[in-house]
């Protein structure tokens, strides 16, 4: 269950209307990162990797230490959903720097 946010009012609990995110184009300069000597690709390549990662261990955590199946499941089931989520946004990143990058 999500809880909306929002405010009471006159005593009732009254929920903010959901803005919808944009998002905005970061110029990615091209060529290799100045504090490791990476490419862009090379670093959301990474970044994917330990997105990957991370979604891998909180699963194995939830193994671990929630008791029931229904808990395993649930954690499992958001761990990667999450992990999806941040994903497509690397991959988003990606193509946005692509774009930037062609029209250079």
């Amino acid at each position: 269950m999500s809880e909306k946010a929002g405010h009471f009012d006159n005593g009732r609990w009254v929920e903010e209307p959901e803005t919808e995110t944009e998002t905005e184009e970061i110029p990615i300069e091209s060529g290799p990162a100045p504090e490791s000597g990476a490419s862009t690709e090379d670093l959301l390549a990474d970044a994917s990797q330990s997105v990957r990662k991370a979604v891998d261990d909180v699963v194995r955590a939830g193994r671990h230490l929630f008791g029931t199946p229904a808990g395993r499941e649930q954690i499992e089931r958001s761990a990667r959903k999450a992990g999806s989520d941040l994903e497509k946004a690397i991959n988003e990143m990606a193509e946005s720097a692509r774009k930037a990058l062609e029209r250079r």
